[in-house]
């Protein structure tokens, strides 16, 4: 093995005779090693010490006295080049070597331990109450703004003591003692714990792949670029972007790319997408100079902690594929790192070179306004996006040039293929991804989203299973969110899904999506409420709670009261008491006011008499 410093060491490892050996080659190397985190002039030092002990030790004749090496560090001197050290120092050297059981960091110089070493002054604690109450906070002074408060400190106690003040350290002491604290407990104190973890945390391993599709990575994020709409040519903003790699060989095998937030919808469309033949892209492109065969079953789904995740639609809709949710630990984001790092790559690979492009800083614009020089369409981004995945990142191998996406899917395509969707898979595949509801089937079908969804197919499945003292027929409904002209019902007794179309506008609802629809009834609310002139609503409340209060205490006062009212109801009727005509079943008499004295008497004639001139008559 050869050694970097042969011409330096020469002398030293030069062998005259079996007992003139002073360090043998290999010898060197391993305190070298060994001394690998030293600088070259403590490692220099080193060896001229070991090599005056050992050229000395089989050559001296009784102790370690200045008699017996005096005469040896001479001929030691000129035997190896260098200058030698004072007798007392090299009895030093071999004590301290032989008792550390000839270790060769026992003959490294000590220069740490050199000068003034004594940190306690009289200030001592002034000092740490400086850094404790200034400098170790969430308002992070800086370390100048924490030696002016221990100045201060010290000028104030020195007021109260007239001999032996107590003197200021300097501002270099001062620094020192500040960089010497531990850096994370620093970060605890000045930025709280959750950021001295995460900055201090220890990077893990991520679970390796040995299959294709065995771990399949999704995540979603807003593009660093602003789209203008294909007709309009207006702003549309920047749209967010849902993509799935496979771990294995890092090939995209699923995308999706919409206005809207992410939600479950993203991720159903970005799934299927990914698990389905994407034969048609290049069919739709026909400048593509190579194929997407990337689709499958997924074994294991590694996301995130999104909201979207976590709803039950997702969960419900893969269990029937065998399809396992991995949740990625916070704070561990090296578990999920491919698809973070491709939207870096992708970003720096397309996006930031196209007209209208944003930053994820402000100020990385310096000027640059992208609305203004927006020039990219939805349509054009999307030839774009497909042509860079396809033909570029598939076929470039990645920083360390160990595999290519494309390649590395075939060659695990031959060693293991992974498994498909049948057609018939596929569409349940597509039923399966539906938002989940449970609904209880009653008159007039199913209620979902403020409409009615019924059909000839589940009325049977009612009158069979639907008891009708109990109204406990409760089904599993899923709803693809771009089409929510129908439903799938899931009859639980037959276990199979039917289609369920919706009755209650046809087409209101043909072709529209759900967040249309959301979108549309939250409209409607907004609309109804400005129609509602709430001060004049409360007003006429009030009267009528007023008017009721005013009759009821009327009537309670009232002296005079009918004594038999058993059919008034059927005299209404007969007078045909209504808003429309007159409101009450007085009779009025215009012929003359004599006959008013006989009013009392009349109405209780008309009453007496009723049930026998009218028992059998009833109301139409």
């Amino acid at each position: 093995m050869s050694f970097p410093f042969n011409d330096e060491f020469q002398k030293i490892i030069e062998i005259s005779g079996e007992q003139n050996k002073v360090i043998r080659n290999e010898e060197v190397n391993s305190l070298l090693l060994s001394l690998d985190s030293y600088s070259h002039d403590i490692k220099m030092e080193v060896l001229r010490r070991i090599s005056f002990i050992k050229w000395i030790k089989p050559r001296l004749k009784g102790g370690w006295t200045k008699k017996n090496l005096t005469p040896l560090l001479n001929d030691a001197a000129t035997q190896l080049n260098m200058p030698a050290p004072n007798w007392r120092t090299l009895t030093e050297w071999h004590k301290n070597y032989h008792l550390s059981g000839n270790n060769i960091t026992s003959l490294i110089p000590k220069h740490s331990n050199k000068g003034n070493t004594q940190q306690h002054t009289n200030s001592n604690f002034l000092i740490k109450k400086a850094i404790h109450e200034k400098y170790l906070t969430l308002n992070r002074p800086s370390i100048s703004q924490t030696f002016k408060y221990y100045c201060a400190l010290v000028i104030l106690e020195n007021r109260s003591i007239t001999t032996n003040k107590i003197k200021k350290v300097s501002q270099r002491t001062f620094y020192n003692r500040i960089n010497a604290l531990p850096k994370y407990d620093v970060a605890i104190k000045r930025y709280g714990k959750r950021y001295a973890d995460i900055y201090y945390r220890k990077i893990g391993k991520m679970l390796n792949a040995t299959r294709l599709l065995e771990y399949v990575e999704i995540d979603h994020t807003p593009l660093d670029l602003i789209l203008l709409d294909d007709e309009l040519k207006i702003v549309l903003g920047r749209p967010y972007l849902t993509i799935l790699i496979d771990r294995y060989s890092k090939c995209i095998i699923g995308y999706n790319i919409s206005f809207r937030p992410p939600s479950f919808e993203s991720i159903r469309h970005a799934f299927c997408n990914a698990c389905l033949d994407k034969s048609s892209i290049t069919q739709q492109y026909p400048h593509l100079k190579n194929d997407w065969p990337m689709a499958g079953k997924i074994e294991n789904l590694v996301v995130d902690n999104g909201a979207e995740f976590w709803s039950n639609s997702l969960e419900d809709s893969l269990r029937p594929f065998a399809t396992n949710i991995l949740f990625n630990k916070v704070g561990k984001p090296w578990m999920k790192p491919l698809v973070e790092k491709f939207f870096d790559v992708l970003n720096k690979g397309l996006v930031h070179s196209l007209p209208g492009t944003t930053r994820s800083r402000i100020k990385q614009l310096k000027g640059y306004n992208p609305k203004k020089d927006a020039a990219i369409t939805f349509s054009l981004f999307l030839e774009l996006f497909h042509t860079w995945i396809i033909d570029i990142y598939h076929m470039s191998s990645d920083t360390r040039e160990t595999a290519t996406p494309y390649f590395k899917w075939q060659e695990g395509v031959t060693t293991l293929p992974p498994l498909t969707y049948t057609d018939e898979e596929a569409q349940q595949l597509r039923i399966e991804l539906g938002i989940l509801n449970t609904r209880t089937v009653r008159i007039g079908g199913i209620f979902l989203y403020g409409l009615r969804y019924e059909s000839e197919e589940l009325n049977e499945y009612r009158k069979i299973w639907g008891a009708i003292d109990k109204n406990n027929l409760t089904l599993k409904t899923k709803t693809d969110p771009s089409d929510i002209s129908h439903i799938f019902v899931y009859l639980t007794n037959e276990s199979r899904y039917i289609k369920v179309p919706c009755m209650t506008d046809i087409s209101y609802t043909s072709g529209l999506t759900l967040f249309q629809h959301q979108t549309n009834q939250k409209l409607q609310r907004t609309k109804t409420r400005l129609q509602i002139d709430h001060e004049k609503l409360a007003d006429s409340r009030m009267y009528v709670e007023n008017r009721i209060a005013e009759e009821v205490e009327k009537i309670k006062s009232s002296k005079k009261r009918t004594t038999k009212t058993t059919h008034s109801s059927k005299i209404a009727r007969h007078q045909d008491i209504g808003s429309h005509t007159q409101k009450s079943i007085h009779i009025p008499n215009e012929q003359s006011d004599t006959k008013k004295q006989n009013k009392n008497q009349n109405e209780h004639d008309i009453l007496n008499g009723w049930d026998e001139q009218f028992d059998d008559l009833e109301g139409f």
